[in-house]
């Protein structure tokens, strides 16, 4: 009867130690499901004083070529983010963010948007806009 009942309190204990294990992966499930969790509302000052070094490529008529080196991608969500974020500007024509290597590529419009507004839009949404890879 004794060992019947060790056996019971073990066996609980060992229900108990699963169910808070089989929680605990749920929450790293969904963690890495939704990514990093940056949206398009969230801001950072961490670059405001570095030296940005932009460069602008003529691609034909009014419409010019900025590939920007950034800071602070490390999953898809991210991408997307920076992705939505630039597409809003108007004049905006492509825009590729590549979160392996913190590159954004925009093609826009220099009679209808600017550099200031898309280095903007990617330091709103969360991230650091550092320089330029050609």
């Amino acid at each position: 009867m004794e060992s019947e009942l060790k056996l019971v309190k073990i066996y609980r204990r060992i229900v108990m130690l699963l169910k808070k294990t089989a929680g605990i992966l749920m929450i790293l499930a969904f963690v890495a499901a939704m990514g990093c969790g940056k949206t398009d509302n969230k801001t950072t000052t961490e670059n405001k004083d570095q030296k940005q070094n932009l460069q602008v490529t003529q691609v034909s008529g009014k419409e010019k070529s900025v590939v920007i080196q950034c800071s602070g991608m490390t999953c898809e969500g991210c991408k997307q983010t920076i992705e939505n974020k630039v597409k809003k500007i108007d004049g905006i024509k492509a825009v590729n963010a590549d979160f392996n290597t913190n590159i954004v590529k925009a093609t826009f419009d220099d009679g209808k948007t600017n550099l200031d507004a898309i280095k903007s839009a990617i330091v709103s949404a969360g991230y650091g806009v550092e320089s330029v890879k050609e």
